[in-house]
């Protein structure tokens, strides 16, 4: 008599079907994005294509460490059909610019032909599933695109805070050789509150720009490290909201049990802000 299956196994190749059909589909919408992307970019300026091209190689970069995974045969044992549907899409967005992404598409569609019976040019899958799939994959993109803005948008700040501080530092130092010259007490003493007070809203603008630049760069570095590993998007785009609103690395930032500490407040810009009204007043 033969064993009755218990459904785990077609569900598994149920949900398969489902997240194949939609990462191919997603797949091409991503890399016609981006050649449209790219074309505007061109249209609108050398600069801003050339930017452009870098955040596309970067993305690249990371798209290559993912679909590496596809020959790994305990990936394959080990990775649920959300993980298999991302890498899949991945690979496709890419393959008609990257080889190695072309490779990995054709190793995916052997792997899932002959592990789960799977066609991935004609899976079957329900079109309803499909649907719904392909609307949360778009809206997961559309929380990385938003998320993107906001680290350049924080690189940018970081830059400017820089320039801030290094303007602050020559007129502390200005301040500081006006005081040591000064024959009147008075005014020897206003150039040296100045330059200490120059000093501190340069301090202040310094620490500022490296809390930017961590909180930019670290949640990047660590969005990437989370989808190589193959962790679910919408679980990666969580730890990121919360990583943001606490403002601490995102593994602390959603530990399970016990009670969150408040985000430590930036650095306070008091003095500086009172040395540009000394000068507004002058």
């Amino acid at each position: 008599m033969a064993e009755e299956s218990d459904g785990i196994a077609e569900a598994f190749e149920g949900q398969l079907r489902v997240m194949v059909t939609a990462a191919g589909q997603v797949g091409e919408r991503i890399a016609r994005a981006r050649e449209d992307a790219l074309r505007r970019a061109q249209a609108a300026s050398e600069r801003e294509a050339r930017e452009l091209r870098s955040r596309f190689e970067a993305e690249q970069r990371a798209a290559r460490t993912e679909y590496a995974n596809v020959y790994r045969g305990e990936w394959w044992e080990q990775s649920t059909p959300e993980q298999i549907g991302r890498t899949y899409q991945t690979a496709r967005a890419w393959s008609q610019e990257d080889p190695e992404a072309a490779r990995a598409e054709e190793r995916m569609r052997d792997e899932l032909r002959t592990r789960y019976g799977v066609d991935a040019t004609a899976t079957g899958a329900d079109a309803g599933a499909v649907r719904a799939a392909v609307e949360r994959a778009e809206q997961e993109r559309a929380q990385a695109d938003v998320e993107r803005e906001r680290s350049a948008a924080e690189s940018v700040e970081a830059q400017q805070l820089l320039t801030q501080a290094d303007q602050q530092d020559r007129l502390a130092e200005q301040a500081r050789a006006a005081a040591e010259y000064e024959p009147d007490p008075e005014e020897r003493t206003r150039a040296q509150a100045e330059a200490e007070d120059r000093t501190a809203a340069a301090d202040a603008a310094r620490g500022d720009s490296a809390t930017a630049y961590d909180s930019s760069e670290r949640r990047a570095s660590t969005a990437a490290d989370l989808e190589s590993k193959g962790i679910d998007q919408e679980v990666i785009a969580t730890r990121m909201r919360a990583d943001v609103s606490q403002a601490k690395p995102a593994t602390a930032a959603v530990a399970a049990g016990g009670p969150t500490k408040a985000p430590k407040a930036r650095k306070a810009r008091g003095r500086g802000v009172q040395v540009q009204r000394n000068e507004q007043s002058r």
